[in-house]
């Protein structure tokens, strides 16, 4: 139950509003304490201050002077309120007037504001000195604060009968809201559920995409475009892979059929029927080889070896490989570099070059030319072959994807011939953190280029 998001919201909302409403009431209890408590005090000292002035008044009054002790009673008899007693005492603590019939304390405060019960009720008292020509006395002002108690008391209930009421109140309309403000993601939930490899073209209905709910639903809207396309990408891998492998498989068997058919078969046929069957299992390996390569750089496992190299080097390597390959067509290549230094893994970047320039052998025409030009960090291989049509030119780093379908695979290769390797080598690019892009194609060739960091 407490693992719902509806029923946390409901109880942080909940939680935050009684949070808030009890700390309302407190404040207004205790402003409310403070503000009787200064209304009392006031009184209290004007109370004392009037009395004080009546007696100083009635004393020197145009009747004639009269005794303090007189002045104090006649004074005394007329301050009687109801919520109001007063007694004056003489300095030795002897009581000789007073307001009502009130019973004195025997523990009255020696001086200032005090709170104190007496005879079942709540009191607050001023004591004061009361200093007249003759003699010193001690004036006591003391205030009923019945009506006080009462006020606090009634809105104390209010507060214990409101807050709960608020409280209940608060879980029932978070509850409500939290779950209309949840009833989107329900729903998404609901649609999630029914997404599978099969309908992964389904899309979430985005109804607000300004808010987080819309937007998490364009995030998951994404995320699912970007599944579907992995799953169409692997299935056409799947199948493309499954036709470059049937090929060559098909051709062995037939081969090996027909070499097993016939018993007296001439060593010259037989050589020949075994280079078939050869040059497929190499095809086979090469092909088996680049699609092992791809899937552990898809899952990340591919470990790397970087420490510096010398691109010169490694390119003068890569055109002696392939020359023997190039003169069988009477494709010349040329070489122009400078000395270059990069961090990379050797291994890697001979086989990125090596892809290219299979791609320039194989696809350049009889008698064509390749030009590979070092310079800046920047490869550029250039051949003059029959260029690649502007449609296709987004697509020639996909992987099995060739330019020209209909065309017979150079068996002197020994690449993969598959399509695999523009992709594999725009990957081991990517690893070297460079670019590989196709730079110029047209009826007169193509040119691709390798740009390291500098």
């Amino acid at each position: 139950m407490f693992n719902s998001i509806r029923t946390k919201l409901t109880l942080w909302y909940a939680g935050v509003l009684a949070f808030l409403v009890i700390g309302f009431a407190v404040i207004t209890y205790v402003s409310v304490d403070r503000i009787l408590s200064r209304e009392t005090n006031e009184n209290l000292a004007a109370m004392s201050k009037n009395f004080v002035s009546a007696i100083v008044s009635e004393q020197t009054g145009e009747v004639g002077k009269i005794s303090e002790n007189e002045a104090i009673t006649e004074i005394t008899d007329e301050f009687k309120f109801q919520d109001f007693q007063i007694f004056v005492l003489t300095s030795g603590g002897k009581l000789i007037a007073k307001t009502s019939d009130f019973n004195f304390p025997d523990d009255f405060p020696a001086n200032g504001y005090s709170d104190f019960r007496f005879d079942g009720r709540s009191f607050r008292v001023l004591s004061t000195a009361l200093k007249l020509p003759e003699n010193n006395y001690t004036l006591l002002v003391f205030r009923d604060l019945s009506e006080h108690v009462k006020i606090k008391n009634r809105l104390l209930s209010i507060f214990l009968i409101v807050i709960p009421l608020v409280f209940a109140s608060a879980i029932g309309f978070g509850y409500l809201l939290a779950k209309r403000s949840l009833k989107p993601v329900a729903e998404m939930s609901r649609k999630v559920r029914t997404i599978s490899a099969n309908n992964l073209h389904s899309r979430l209905v985005v109804s607000n995409e300004r808010d987080e709910i819309g937007s998490l639903a364009g995030v998951f809207n994404e995320l699912l475009e970007r599944l579907e396309n992995s799953f169409e990408q692997q299935n056409r891998f799947m199948a493309d892979a499954s036709h470059e492998l049937r090929t060559p498989l098909v051709i062995v068997r037939g081969e090996s059929e027909v070499a097993l058919s016939k018993a007296n078969r001439s060593r010259e046929d037989l050589r020949e029927s075994l280079a078939i069957v050869n040059d497929e299992s190499v095809r086979l390996t090469k092909i088996v080889e680049d699609l092992f390569t791809l899937s552990r750089a898809d899952a990340g496992q591919f470990h790397t070896n970087f420490k510096p190299v010398y691109l010169d080097e490694i390119l003068a390597d890569c055109i002696k490989s392939v020359r023997s390959l190039a003169e069988k067509r009477q494709i010349s290549i040329s070489l122009t570099t400078v000395e270059t230094e990069i961090s990379g893994d050797e291994q890697l970047l001979r086989r990125q070059f090596l892809n290219l320039l299979d791609n320039a052998v194989k696809y350049n025409r009889e008698g064509g030319q390749i030009s590979v030009n070092l310079s800046n960090k920047v490869v550029t291989i250039a051949d003059t072959g029959f260029g690649i049509a502007e449609g296709e030119r987004s697509k020639i780093f996909e992987r099995f994807y060739r330019t020209d379908k209909s065309r017979t695979r150079a068996e002197e290769s020994n690449m993969s011939g598959a399509g695999l390797g523009l992709s594999i080598a725009r990957w081991i690019a990517e690893l070297h953190q460079s670019e590989l892009e196709l730079t110029g194609s047209n009826e007169s060739g193509s040119i691709f280029s390798v740009t390291f960091p500098r």
